[in-house]
């Protein structure tokens, strides 16, 4: 395995990156980008032979859950024997996890071989379109994630947007299924600053003909979807109208539900993902899978979907890494998200105040969400994740807003590990650590755990070693 080729070549993506991730502030100039980008995304997909019409795909929009969607379905069609494709974003530790297939991280020989062949298409498009400006970096990783599947003989794929959903580079798909999961406030400087806004883009992801599932959404932003469904002539799939579920229990090992939706009719179902909020997810991801076998003529079997939602495992998301004390990775970086983390800290480790290690980008409305939270927390510690075109809000700014908002403590802790050492360092064995904020702060710290060679070596985000003596 040759990890210095290998980040060479993320290298030459990641160089793509030219400007901050919201960086059109004028609404002209960035509805003329919207429209360039489909157009990019189009052609590029034409130079690599259109790969996404090569197999089926479910493709996954909303504000929150997204991910978890996607595990979700790929874990469960995973235990039925489907060759399944699953892309997301952003990553933790390493870009392969944006390309997986049957749960495995995307080979780093097969990334070193294809890598310069998506490139080649792009330094193509960058030549042959210069009106529309070169390709994004998240027009060449949909393109290098596609092709992936399609040459691997890929059954279905589930498909994450990045950000919004109607301008995003992966809407130049055709799905069997669309999932909307939430909307909430996000990214709105680019969507938006009404709910009816920011559904207008998540909505813009529902195809003609296409049905689309519905999560727990307000009636402002129901309205907007409902409006773009019977534009395009598709079936709205509704949580609480179409699909129900009804929580039992929840506990440090995951949760357990039941469903009732279009046809299927499960009780005492087990999932390993923590914390209530993950009853939605599941429930959304069933409604999809139960509309996509119908279309295919399989059958869901009610042992896949056990086994598949007791198996399924997300990183960086309530994530348990350690014992005495517990450490919990969540990359909650939006005001529903820290909603959902503060919900489930109650319901799993019932009501025990944690020490918290915070690091949020300077999109965020750091105030929101910090007024959430500070009053739980016993101690924030404050600090910097570095992302390339994503600044972060400098650690002692964010302690001085947590303090505006209430909280008890601060400390500025430095660098993401530093933070979370001192953390570590002066807990007592049954104290409570949570690390969140973003997702880029998860993954600089979960090395702290496990290690990006043994990642990539492995193919997965829990490899087998782990050298930290009360890792989890």
């Amino acid at each position: 395995m040759d990890i210095s080729s290998l980040n060479q070549e993320f290298k030459r993506i990641e160089q793509m990156i030219t400007h901050e991730a919201e960086w059109l502030i004028d609404p002209r100039e960035r509805e003329i980008e919207f429209h360039h980008r489909l157009e990019r995304t189009h052609r590029l997909m034409a130079q690599l032979g259109h790969p996404q019409d090569k197999f089926d795909k479910i493709h996954i929009g909303g504000t929150s859950g997204k991910g978890s969607i996607a595990m979700i379905g790929e874990s469960i069609l995973l235990s039925m024997g489907l060759r399944v494709g699953t892309h997301t974003s952003p990553y933790l530790q390493t870009p392969l996890e944006k390309v997986r297939i049957n749960g495995r991280l995307m080979e780093p020989q097969r990334a070193l071989s294809l890598i310069p062949a998506v490139l080649d298409a792009v330094e193509h498009e960058r030549e042959q379109g210069e009106r529309l400006g070169s390709p994004h970096y998240a027009e060449a990783w949909l393109g290098l994630a596609l092709t992936h599947f399609a040459e691997q003989s890929c059954q279905i794929g589930f498909i994450e947007v990045g950000m919004g959903g109607r301008y995003d580079s992966t809407n130049i798909i055709t799905p069997r299924v669309s999932i909307i999961s939430t909307i909430h406030y996000d990214h709105t400087r680019v969507l938006g600053e009404t709910l009816e806004e920011i559904a207008f883009h998540k909505s813009g992801i529902i195809k003609p003909g296409v049905p689309v599932v519905v999560g727990e959404v307000s009636p402002q932003a129901l309205r907007v979807v409902e409006a773009e469904a019977a534009r395009q002539g598709s079936r709205p799939i509704r949580l609480g109208r179409d699909v129900h579920y009804h929580p039992i229990d929840i506990s440090q090992h995951g949760g357990r539900f039941s469903y009732h939706g279009l046809g299927l009719s499960l009780n005492n179902l087990e999932i390993g993902l923590l914390g209530g909020h993950q009853f939605t997810n599941a429930a959304s991801a069933l409604a999809a899978l139960e509309i996509y076998a119908d279309e295919q003529g399989m059958e869901l079997q009610e042992q896949s979907i056990r086994e598949g939602l007791e198996r399924v495992r997300f990183a960086g998301r309530l994530e348990v890494v350690q014992q005495k004390p517990t450490v919990v990775l969540d990359g909650a970086h939006n005001e529903e998200k820290m909603s959902a983390l503060i919900a489930a800290l109650s319901e799993v480790f019932h009501d025990k105040r944690p020490m918290m290690v915070l690091g949020m980008l300077e999109t965020k409305n750091a105030l929101s969400i910090l007024s959430r939270l500070a009053t739980l927390a016993k101690l924030i510690i404050t600090t910097e994740p570095r992302v390339k075109g994503k600044p972060a809000i400098p650690a002692n700014e964010l302690a001085k807003i947590a303090r505006e908002a209430g909280a008890r403590a601060t400390y500025e802790g430095g660098t993401p590990l530093e933070a979370l050492e001192h953390a570590i360092g002066i807990a007592e064995p049954d104290d409570l650590i949570v690390v969140t904020g973003s997702l880029y702060l998860i993954g600089q710290v979960r090395p702290y755990w496990y290690r990006m060679e043994e990642i990539v070596g492995q193919q997965t985000m829990f490899p087998y070693h782990n050298d930290r003596e009360n890792g989890a």
